[in-house]
């Protein structure tokens, strides 16, 4: 079960004033596709006449090969459904009948059809977890409740092609994440082909491979998250400065907004300062740049890859970083400038990072900065199990505290640590 959807030359509007210009996508049967979009991008209107809701001014959409125009409203029912973002209900039925006028498109009125119509709705009234409200008035649901009522009428029609219209709109994280995991089920299992307008960019690229962005009445991008979600078409589309990073946990892409404004803000507080340098990345350099930055110290940071937690936080707050590729040994040059870094700051700190024969350079960096009269707080003197350079790692750890380095376990100790050396030097 799947449809192939075709927007051809699409030019809709209200009152001949086209909110959409010259749309044009293919659609193969079986995708999973976000529509994107600011409020007032055409999301919803694009929806409404793929649906035959709404006709274009010109243009033509076409569902497997066939002109939309050409299908009865019986057929548009039988190969497609829509859940609409407004669920409000006029009349009063129960939630059980509201759900049943999904197998309308199918009632031939036998005793046979009427089991199986019976049995669907059962069925989709246990998927979307309201089977307990079935007899209760559609009048007197919550949005949320409305929101699934809606979308179990729409599993009803055992669509071919599923429109949602903001579907997390009204509903709790929990039930969000519910819905959209049906939806993905569905797109998996029956290759069911899914069109959803969304706002949520970080929960789209959770459950969605393809995406169309709108903007200027047109499609700005289409394609992966890599292609479409990128700072260029965000601050095109949405006209707001983003930072784009990989989750640490997930790895899918995350959009982060706000990035011009919080960086200046942070910086009217950090300007002035000697910076803080932290050497390599990873969750354990994450924590601690975490924990730097939030009592206001500048940082710097590296060396680190691009894909590296810590690059992307760098890279959100303005952060100078020395980038290293991926599984690559440290450079002449880079260690010039990792410890030019060095030599700017205030004080360098050695996260509880791992150590291989490709970053034991930062070490040795670190060394020859300390000689030059810059302090340094390691984290973590038991370091064997870290080390898998047999042993040269521990002997530069070993160097590192002849030279001073100050040995903690976390980033409280290595707070207070700068702290008091701070209070000690003004009290000099």
């Amino acid at each position: 079960m799947s449809l192939n959807l075709r927007v051809h030359g699409l030019s809709i509007g209200y009152d001949s004033l086209p909110i959409l210009d010259d749309m044009n996508f293919n659609l193969q049967g079986g995708e999973m596709v976000a529509l994107l979009g600011p409020n007032g991008a055409g999301k919803s209107t694009l929806l409404r006449c793929i649906s035959k809701a709404l006709e274009p001014i010109k243009g033509t959409v076409f569902f497997n090969g066939r002109e939309a125009g050409s299908l009865s409203a019986a057929e548009i029912a039988r190969q497609l459904a829509v859940v609409p973002q407004d669920t409000g209900v006029d009349f009063d039925f129960t939630v059980e009948e509201v759900i049943q006028m999904g197998r309308f498109p199918y009632d031939k009125g036998s005793r046979k059809n009427k089991t199986n119509n019976e049995s669907i709705v059962n069925s989709a009234m246990e998927i979307t977890g309201i089977f307990s409200l079935r007899h209760r008035s559609a009048a007197t649901l919550s949005g949320g409740e409305r929101q699934r009522m809606v979308f179990a009428r729409a599993l009803c029609q055992e669509p071919e092609l599923l429109l949602l219209d903001e579907p997390t709109a009204n509903l709790d994280i929990g039930y969000q994440w519910e819905l959209l995991d049906i939806v993905l089920r569905l797109n998996r299992e029956k290759r069911v082909t899914v069109i959803a307008a969304i706002h949520d960019l970080n929960l789209a690229t959770l459950f969605f491979r393809q995406f169309i962005l709108l903007a200027g009445g047109k499609v700005l991008a289409s394609g992966s998250a890599e292609e479409v979600l990128t700072e260029e078409n965000i601050l095109a589309s949405y006209g707001v400065q983003a930072s784009i990073f990989r989750h640490p946990l997930h790895g899918r892409l995350q959009v982060s907004v706000g990035k011009d404004s919080m960086s200046s803000m942070q910086k009217k507080v950090r300007d002035g300062e000697k910076r803080v340098h932290v050497i390599g990345g990873g969750q354990e350099a994450l924590s601690v740049l975490e924990a730097l930055w939030e009592k206001g110290y500048s940082l710097s940071l590296g060396p680190v890859s691009r894909e590296d937690s810590g690059y992307h936080f760098a890279h959100f707050f303005d952060i100078p970083v020395i980038e290293n590729p991926p599984f690559s040994s440290i450079s002449d040059e880079m260690c010039k400038e990792h410890l030019k870094l060095m030599q700017e700051s205030k004080w360098i700190v050695l996260p509880p990072i791992s150590f291989g024969e490709e970053n034991l350079r930062n070490l040795e960096t670190m060394a020859e900065a300390m000689a030059q009269g810059i302090p340094g707080i390691v984290f973590g003197e038991q370091a064997e199990e870290r080390d898998f350079t047999v042993g040269k790692a521990a002997s530069f750890l070993e160097r590192l505290k002849g030279q001073g380095a100050f040995f903690v376990n976390d980033s409280e100790e290595a707070l207070a640590c700068m702290k008091n050396n701070e209070i000690h030097k003004k009290t000099d």
